[in-house]
């Protein structure tokens, strides 16, 4: 039910307040940062995608893609990571519209709560209506009910279908582009780590002649997963488990969130380090091939290994 569809319908559930009140329904509404949970996190997420597939009926978007899966474990963190990954969609969907696109921030360098990811997300509503302000759409949606129990692995999944759905606005699904330029976040986060640790990193990726394909990237990825684990532990850090990769038939999708994880894993290290700047900002690469991606992942591996073995000497100070 639409409630630009249903307007008598809702002139009738208007209470005193004149805030529209559905019966056995708790309405949408934004709350307090520091009371925000993972289930308000959940509820704006579901008005968020109610947002986007108002956008995508009006622009004859037909085709439906696949649902998240569920990844065990996430933290707050890696939901704000991901709710990143959806603005930066949002943001080239406003740009292939020709409206202001939306800057995308970084992570937080602290302990992240639930009430920073909710921030985020409303960040992102924010910018879908700014879209629909824009096209002169004026069909709203049904808010959506405050469900409870929910935990940042169901946040988390629920940002994967908003993610997924923003795919058909940008034109295109998550290609090896993006998956390069996530690398080079990673980059750009360790040279911010190794400067606190007093370490040089290796700046030129090894040349790559053969052609590779995004399961050997996924290999790499994995292996730089492990090798940031083995860097928290090295730190003294709580180390987080391996994030979930299917190695059989690997899109560029399943490796663009892999790195996502390790960009949240990255801050958490900053954090501990209480590194407090931010990463600088690049122009986005365009035009990259799997076998660029991995040579940058090999370069990864290669300065990961370079930290582990300062953050030995660092400890020991």
């Amino acid at each position: 039910m639409k409630l630009g569809m249903k307007a008598a319908v809702a002139a009738c559930c208007l209470g005193l307040s004149g805030a529209l009140a559905l019966p056995g329904e708790a309405l949408s509404q934004e709350v307090k940062y520091e009371e925000a949970t993972p289930s308000h996190v959940y509820q704006a997420t579901s008005d968020l995608i109610s947002e986007i597939e108002i956008l995508r009926e009006e622009m004859g978007i037909t085709v439906y893609p696949v649902e998240a899966e569920l990844q065990e474990d996430r933290a707050p963190v890696h939901v704000y990571a991901k709710s990143l990954e959806v603005l930066e969609k949002i943001s080239a969907a406003q740009r292939r519209l020709g409206i202001d696109p939306a800057r995308i921030g970084q992570i937080p360098v602290k302990d992240i709560i639930p009430g920073d990811v909710y921030r985020s997300v409303q960040n992102s509503l924010a910018e879908v209506r700014r879209i629909k302000e824009e096209l002169v759409i004026e069909e709203e949606i049904r808010p959506a009910p405050l469900e409870g129990g929910k935990t940042p692995t169901y946040v988390y999944q629920h940002l994967g279908d908003a993610s997924f759905l923003l795919d058909g606005l940008v034109g295109h699904p998550v290609d090896p582009n993006d998956v390069y330029n996530h690398i080079m976040f990673l980059h750009d986060e360790m040279e911010l780590i190794a400067a606190k640790l007093k370490v040089a990193l290796d700046l030129d990726a090894p040349v790559v002649d053969q052609r590779k394909r995004m399961k050997a990237v996924a290999q790499q990825v994995l292996r730089a997963t492990f090798k940031i684990i083995n860097l928290q532990t090295r730190l003294g850090m709580d180390a987080s488990g391996v994030p979930q990769i299917t190695l059989v038939r690997v899109s560029p999708a399943e490796v663009y969130e892999a790195t996502n994880v390790l960009l949240a894993e990255m801050v958490r290290i900053k954090a501990h380090l209480d590194i407090q700047l931010p990463r600088e900002e690049h122009a986005m690469a365009r035009n990259k091939r799997p076998r660029d991606v991995f040579s940058q992942v090999l370069r990864l591996i290669r300065n990961l290994d370079i930290l582990a073995k300062a953050a030995v000497d660092y400890q020991a100070t």
